[in-house]
């Protein structure tokens, strides 16, 4: 049964990955790449990739592609019984007394996405179902830390530590930067040798940073905003999407709930430091306030200016947000994407 199941998630993957990948940069699908050969091989995050063994894996891995970007995806057979491949919780019911936890839905750029790996544990926290998963046994090129999918949040730590890990390869010991603050806060040694013991606190380092991201899951099932789907689907294109995915995941992290909440209720200056470092894109652009607070922050340790900036960046998403609703409820799609392109562009400008 799990040989089939195996084969039909990975048909799944393989066909969402030969429809999106143009949707990539070059650096981006690179990364993607490297992490989805090291997942399918099971190498260990510290082991070398030899350049020309993934160079022949991609290029077998394109070949496919033509033909697999016409095909639809499969229902997945368990114990007699097809299901859906969206049907998350009814596949889960089959699967996580078997130790196993599949997840599928929409990434960005709205990619359908889907993985099956090891079962770590289940938990019930405010009505929503959280599964943690280590190992994963397939996924695609499209991975995220968590995952919110209706009733369940799921937290990956294999891709929560490849990324970790390859942060940590990034580190310049020169630049004194919140990233290298972080790794110094979770209790890694100045140039550390990569061994078995780097990788257990790596994951260690992982599952205790995968809790600020259930925060923000958890922030974001609360926060739901009117529409927001439909919002995501007609974004139009990549600028309009991330600029509106980021102000969603901004006023979760900036939630009662959220992230930022934890992190000063626990006193945590390491997640505040890897949480800052993590920040890319709109996110990092759209939140100047909590720039400024952590760079003064460092300076006294006062977690009021911490606060204080959560509180100014919340006001400011929320509007914002509304804001974006309001444009596409009295807009043609065409012109909803150009508002938004418009709209992000003056946030930057700013």
């Amino acid at each position: 049964m799990q040989d089939t199941l195996f084969r039909d998630i990975k048909f799944n993957c393989d066909v969402s990955d030969a429809r999106y990948w143009g949707y990539f940069s070059i650096c981006g699908l690179l990364i993607r790449y490297r992490d989805l050969y090291r997942s399918e091989k099971g190498l260990a995050f510290r082991a070398e990739i030899g350049r020309e063994d993934i160079g022949a894996w991609i290029q077998a891995k394109e070949s496919t592609w033509p033909d697999l970007e016409q095909r639809s995806f499969r229902s997945l057979t368990l114990d007699k019984k097809s299901y859906d491949p969206f049907d998350l919780d009814g596949i889960n019911r089959q699967l996580v007394p078997q130790g196993l936890i599949y997840g599928a839905g929409y990434g960005m750029y709205m990619k359908p996405t889907f993985f099956l790996a090891r079962l770590v544990s289940v938990r019930e926290i405010d009505g929503l179902t959280v599964y943690t998963s280590d190992t994963e046994l397939v996924r695609d090129l499209f991975t995220a830390a968590g995952m919110l999918q209706g009733a369940s949040i799921l937290l990956r730590l294999e891709p929560l530590t490849m990324l970790l890990m390859s942060r940590y390869s990034s580190l310049n010991p020169r630049k004194a930067t919140a990233l290298e603050d972080a790794f110094a806060q979770y209790g890694f040694p100045y140039q550390q040798i990569v061994d078995s013991i780097f990788e257990e606190r790596l994951r260690s380092m992982a599952l205790r940073y995968s809790e600020l991201i259930l925060c923000h899951e958890h922030a974001e099932a609360r926060e739901q905003a009117p529409d927001w789907q439909d919002i995501l689907q007609n974004a139009g294109d990549r600028k309009a999407e991330h600029y509106v995915r980021a102000i969603q995941d901004l006023v979760a992290d900036t939630s009662a709930l959220g992230p930022y909440s934890r992190m000063i209720e626990t006193r945590d200056r390491g997640a505040l430091s890897l949480h800052v470092a993590l920040a890319e894109g709109f996110q990092k652009v759209l939140f100047p306030e909590m720039r400024a607070a952590y760079a003064r922050f460092l300076q006294n340790g006062e977690w009021e200016l911490i606060e204080a900036a959560r509180i100014a960046g919340r006001e400011r998403f929320l509007r914002r947000r509304a804001r974006i609703i309001d444009i596409f409820r009295r807009s043609t799609a065409e012109d909803f994407s150009r508002a938004i392109r418009m709209l992000a562009d003056e946030e930057v400008r700013e």
